[in-house]
């Protein structure tokens, strides 16, 4: 396939990159460029990075593609595989080697999530691509031994989207799997469930998220499930389940959630299980600061001492168990029984 270049009125040639091809906050090899108007206006230079918000804000404007200068492509994306290899050996590390494909399938992920979230409409074609590795995903994760709780620590905390909508779905997997889901279809919906959660909340132009004393921040939070399930449910092939867990994903057991204000048996199960995932990674990234074992037992107490107000308390307990297991170093000595 052809290398596409555009060139601006004076001449200078310019390739597009895919924004999931970046890592945040990582230090750039090269100028990178935004196109505007047909013209081509430097964001970075070399020795800067791409912060976590500056990524999200490309989701918001659906800005597919950075630029770089042509001259300056082969050494870019020699620099681009080394960053992505580097992130991975860094996850294979924490995960454990034999379990590199699984880690090189989230990375491809990740990637997909941009270019799907960076749509202006949402693209049947794109997403399915998004949903056949999510399907290849579950079933290697099937394969994997529960208590090693691999799924749970293949997260990463650099405060982008992407990354947490991954993380989600990485902890509600595991959660589902402790509560005894098995079957494939179940936890593929409840992986892409995680993925679309807050794809709405994404949308909200950048000066409404920025005045949360507004009563329009507000109506924009409350709005953000129903409009994520509505361009969700607009895709072919996107199964009921997945509709339901973005649209139920802040309901909570006591019935003070939104949209619906649902409670107990009322809301769809797995989606008080990303309900849960989800306030246990935003808990983590608030404490990302924090040393690995604090951030991780924060998050655990959040769940822990909710007591049947969010959650219901029955799948609270033991998922409390398994995440003291997956991420506090703690004992549990076998069951006598």
């Amino acid at each position: 396939m052809g290398i596409e270049i555009e060139k601006d009125n004076e001449g200078n040639s310019y390739v597009p990159v895919p924004v999931g091809k970046f890592e945040a906050n990582v230090e750039l090899i090269s100028p990178i460029y935004l196109k505007i108007d047909s013209k081509f206006i430097k964001l970075k230079n070399v020795g800067d990075v791409l912060e976590p918000e500056k990524l999200d804000f490309f989701i918001q404007k659906s800005l597919k593609n950075i630029f770089i200068e042509l001259d300056a492509l082969e050494k870019f994306m020699k620099w681009l595989k080394e960053k992505k290899q580097e992130a991975i050996n860094e996850m294979v590390q924490e995960v454990g080697e034999e379990h590199r494909e699984l880690v090189e399938k989230r990375e491809e992920i990740r990637e997909k999530v941009y270019d799907t979230f960076t749509d202006m409409e949402m693209d049947s074609g794109v997403a399915e691509i998004l949903q056949s590795q999510v399907k290849e995903f579950i079933m290697e994760v099937k394969e994997i031994d529960l208590s090693q709780a691999i799924l749970a620590k293949m997260l990463k905390h650099n405060s982008s989207i992407a990354d947490h909508s991954l993380n989600t779905a990485n902890v509600a997997v595991y959660m589902a799997m402790v509560l005894g889901h098995g079957n494939y279809q179940v936890l593929e919906d409840i992986y892409m469930g995680s993925i679309f959660h807050d794809y709405a909340k994404m949308k909200i132009p950048q000066e409404v998220l920025e005045n949360k004393s507004n009563m329009k921040y507000n109506q924009a939070i409350q709005d953000h499930p129903r409009k994520g399930s509505l361009a969700v449910k607009k895709l072919e092939k996107v199964r009921d389940p997945v509709i339901k867990i973005i649209e139920q994903h802040h309901e909570q057991y006591n019935g003070n959630g939104f949209p619906q204000g649902l409670k107990e048996d009322e809301i769809f199960g797995p989606a008080m299980i990303v309900a849960m995932a989800n306030i246990f990674d935003n808990t983590v990234m608030e404490n990302k600061n924090k040393p690995k074992k604090e951030k991780y037992r924060m998050a655990i107490k959040v769940l822990e001492y909710d007591k049947g107000k969010q959650f219901d308390p029955d799948m609270v307990e033991k998922i409390i168990v398994a995440l003291k297991l997956a991420y506090g170093e703690y004992y549990i000595p076998p069951s006598s029984n």
